[in-house]
């Protein structure tokens, strides 16, 4: 049983490890040549697939942010047809990174139920929790992109001024989760070079 704990967290060790290098190149965790065939190995090549779901989230986000910005300004210049167009963009794209998250949750969810080191869950557990933060922020940028889209048109300017509003709470509440969503990250980060330290 004690050789069973040894070699469980020497994998955990050697994950953190790869993942710091990941964090640095973008790189995969593992080539398929490189896997055991254990619950450590399944739950990192899980994680692997994730990271891939992650990075082509953050792809679509710098893709839509110069986007993100004209449609600011045209709310600002109350330009209706350029605001509804743009608008319908950004929720084809927060749609697409809304797949992909959960796609992502869902195989960090599936790590988690293996038989894996305690340290490792915690950090994916992080990093779950970390992740959820982030989906709830961009409901937020989707609710305002589809009130633009379906309802926004009208120059009343009661209305204009309510929707401007509507808006700004919702940009504020995207911030506020995912300045949370990024403290959660950098205390799972913080928790893996910890981890390699006390292995050092």
């Amino acid at each position: 049983m004690k050789q069973l704990n040894f070699t469980a967290k020497y994998k955990f060790f050697l994950f953190l490890i790869i993942l710091l290098f990941l964090t640095l190149t973008g790189c995969n965790l593992f080539s398929e040549s490189s896997l055991l065939e254990d619950d450590t190995d399944k739950a990192i090549k899980l994680v692997n697939d994730a990271n891939t779901n992650l990075r082509s989230i953050r792809r679509l986000y710098v893709e839509n942010n110069k986007k993100f910005t004209e449609f600011k300004q045209a709310l600002q210049n109350k330009e209706v047809e350029k605001v509804k167009k743009l608008a319908n963009d950004l929720q084809y794209a927060i749609n697409d990174g809304y797949v992909l998250a959960e796609n992502a949750k869902e195989k960090i969810a599936k790590a988690q139920e293996l038989e894996i080191n305690p340290e490792f869950r915690e950090y994916l557990q992080l990093k779950e929790s970390s992740l959820d933060l982030q989906i709830k922020a961009f409901e937020y940028r989707r609710q305002s992109a589809k009130l633009f889209r379906d309802e926004f048109g009208t120059e009343n300017e009661l209305e204009l001024k309510t929707a401007s509003e509507k808006f700004q709470q919702n940009e504020k509440e995207f911030a506020k989760y995912m300045k949370d969503a990024e403290e959660m990250g950098k205390q799972a980060d913080k928790m893996a070079k910890e981890s390699l330290k006390k292995k050092n």
